[in-house]
């Protein structure tokens, strides 16, 4: 049932966001079958796996889920729209980290969802430096006009899980004016649930950058591929160039690697 669930989030990305951006019917083969490369579709998954987190245990189950700006993009080029267009498309997004959670408890062939004001008032979101951010109730008219087109059209198609998926929004900056969540910048965040998981805190944690939205990185002795994040290559211990060389094309010889530089631990 987890698998279910996580696999229900991927269908609601691809159709609210054709929805919203296309006013399409609400059928999940249109995304399937819709324009774009397929580097592009593929970079739209990348970004939902890196970005979904289960909810298990205590028998409770659900999705926290965060939407960085890029996947609103990645999603609008996959549709036809040049880069520049989708990040106008969403700039005003940029204003907030998103964050759609979904929470439940387990009964004999149901599940209990947590109420909107009882996931609002128990999830708060907290930054590198752990400081808390409780989620805003003024949003831009873009905001409020997203949500009035994804809440009622999610409830039709999902039904319970639908209606109780809810979208969250916080503040996209620290009071310092740091941003708290870049994709594509070193950082990490957490999105914490209190006491609706069947204990005090359940942390969901996040660290940065993306790996779907950054080059991709090998390391310098066995060539194999490492996540953006990872300043250890975890299968030789070596520390990791910040960008690391791709293979050597089969039957090239491998050039002479430099002593790699050093960076911080983790």
């Amino acid at each position: 049932m987890k698998k279910g669930i996580i696999m229900t989030a991927k269908r609601v990305a691809c159709f609210f966001l054709l929805l919203f951006l296309f006013g399409a019917t609400p059928v999940c083969v249109l995304a399937q079958n819709a324009p774009g490369t397929d580097a592009d579709s593929g970079e739209v998954e990348d970004i939902l796996k890196e970005t979904q987190k289960q909810v298990g245990g205590n028998h409770r189950i659900g999705i926290v889920w965060w939407i960085p700006a890029e996947f609103w993009e990645a999603s609008a080029k996959r549709q036809g729209s040049s880069p520049e267009r989708a990040r106008e498309m969403f700039a005003s997004l940029r204003e907030y980290t998103i964050v759609c959670v979904a929470v439940g408890k387990m009964g004999i062939g149901t599940i209990n969802w947590s109420t909107e004001a009882d996931v609002r008032s128990n999830t708060v979101l907290r930054d590198s430096a752990g400081i808390n951010y409780k989620s805003v109730t003024e949003l831009s008219s873009d905001a409020q006009g997203l949500l009035s087109i994804v809440k009622p059209v999610l409830t039709n198609v999902l039904g319970p899980m639908g209606q109780n998926l809810q979208f969250l929004l916080y503040p996209a900056k620290t009071s310092a004016g740091s941003t708290i969540a870049d994709a594509r910048r070193p950082g990490s965040f957490s999105v914490v649930i209190s006491d609706l998981l069947g204990q005090k805190e359940t942390a969901f944690g996040w660290r940065l950058p993306l790996t779907s939205l950054t080059p991709p990185r090998f390391c310098p002795i066995g060539r194999e591929r490492v996540q953006a994040d990872w300043k250890y290559c975890p299968w030789h211990g070596n520390q990791l160039d910040e960008v690391a060389a791709p293979p050597a094309p089969a039957g090239e010889p491998k050039k002479k690697e430099d002593k790699p530089s050093q960076v911080s631990s983790p």
